[in-house]
């Protein structure tokens, strides 16, 4: 049994900056192109089309509806569809108001900051390392739950691929008694920043504490290479979130993708 760490000071607006600054290095590292503008950031992959999360415009500034969202007509004119992922965190909620009002798809994602202790020790010692083929197949499973990702299945199976080989993902998981894997993450850093993410555990074996023990194990690799900030992205409309912030992450700030077409 092993704990994942000790509490910690909330992290303020320069743990903001970092969270941000690193997810979008690594979306640089991922997509076909990354154009700055002067309101953000407009990410293209014309080789994986049906992928919202490198074929967007990321708002960094505050800006109204009507002129952002004619912004990204201009810059996304060749998407089949339009995905802005609002950064300003207070521009965001206002602007979640009038996209959902004016009939887009709207999420919210919280970005989770490690800065408590955990309320009880994980049994950290199921989770191994596992290989890319069997991450991605649990991947594509995880996929599949969503009736609107199914038919980008294939590019979205492929971006994972990039993605984790581009970011030099370490991939954790737990194995069933017949050696099946069954649940994974992935630990992804650049040294001093740390990120836990697309942690998944197939239907049948839910309810055992996997997802407890693998980003607990992903905490304590990260510790021991010596990151400063460990952070995790949840949707906001979900329950995972509540797990995580029983290990110790506890909000930063909030990401609101908003879709049409």
């Amino acid at each position: 049994m092993a704990q994942t760490g000790r509490s910690a000071a909330l992290p303020g607006v320069d743990s903001i900056d970092r969270v941000l600054a690193f997810l979008r290095a690594n979306i640089e590292k991922v997509a076909d192109e990354v154009r700055p503008i002067e309101a953000g950031l407009v990410v293209r992959s014309p080789s994986l089309p049906a992928v919202w999360a490198i074929n967007h415009m990321r708002l960094a500034v505050p800006l109204a509806f009507a002129p952002l969202v004619d912004l990204a007509d201009q810059q996304l004119a060749e998407c089949r569809y339009v995905q802005i992922v609002v950064e300003n965190q207070d521009a965001g909620p206002g602007l979640e108001r009038a996209f959902r009002e004016a009939g887009w798809k709207t999420d919210r994602e919280v970005l989770m900051v490690l800065t408590a202790a955990p309320d009880r020790d994980a049994d950290t010692g199921v989770v191994t390392d596992v290989g890319e083929d069997e991450v991605l197949e649990l991947m594509k499973r995880w996929y599949a739950e969503d009736e609107l990702a199914r038919p980008a299945l294939d590019e979205l199976t492929e971006y994972s691929r990039r993605e984790a080989r581009a970011c030099g993902d370490r991939m954790l998981g737990v194995r069933s008694s017949d050696g099946q894997l069954v649940a994974t993450t992935k630990l992804r850093s650049d040294g001093s920043t740390a990120q836990v993410e697309d942690v998944y555990t197939v239907p049948e074996a839910r309810g055992r504490g996997y997802a407890r023990a693998l980003v607990s194990r992903a905490v304590e690799l990260a510790r021991a290479d010596g990151h400063d900030l460990i952070f995790i992205t949840a949707d906001d409309n979900d329950w995972p979130k509540e797990l995580y912030a029983r290990i110790g992450f506890r909000r930063l700030a909030q990401l609101w993708p908003v879709h049409l077409g």
